[in-house]
């Protein structure tokens, strides 16, 4: 077998192996993200998808428009609307209109009992983050983050 043939066929096996991987990594992570969303709910607590939609809010020095919390959880701005509709009859945040501009825009923040379920959601995130870097040798912790910044902007990149 030539240099080349024995440098494909390796490079194959390594795309190979990196792809079960990869599929085995996301059917793992959609698993996770179903056992979170199958959690009985506390009274009011947040789902995932809410939580991700408001968490942006939490740290914000002010209210964000539509479109900002809608990049913050990335989904689309529609997506977004629907989503603070159902959370603003819920008492969760509280939409504005600004008393000088556009008056097309809409301001979102959060009320007390909205900050409070985020950052209940907020730590229980924390916490299952917490577990699963503690499940990782000390050795593979930067090899990891190092590794996941590099997937994310390829995917980005895609």
């Amino acid at each position: 077998m030539s240099t080349q043939n024995t440098a494909t066929s390796t490079s194959d096996a390594e795309l190979q192996a990196f792809a079960d991987a990869f599929g085995e990594f996301m059917r793992a992570t959609r698993r996770a993200r179903g056992r979170v969303a199958d959690e009985p709910a506390g009274e009011g607590d947040l789902t995932l998808s809410q939580y991700q939609l408001l968490d942006a809010l939490l740290d914000a020095a002010g209210p964000l428009t539509v479109r900002e919390v809608a990049v913050g959880a990335g989904v689309a701005s529609p997506t977004a609307t629907r989503m603070l509709t159902g959370l603003e009859r819920d008492g969760l945040i509280a939409r504005e209109r600004p008393e000088a501009g556009d008056q097309r825009c809409v301001l979102i923040h959060l009320t007390g009992e909205g900050r409070t379920r985020v950052e209940a959601k907020r730590e229980r995130v924390a916490k299952w983050r917490r577990d699963l870097f503690d499940s990782l040798m000390p050795s593979e912790r930067k090899q990891a983050a190092r590794l996941l910044d590099q997937l994310a902007a390829a995917v980005d990149d895609l």
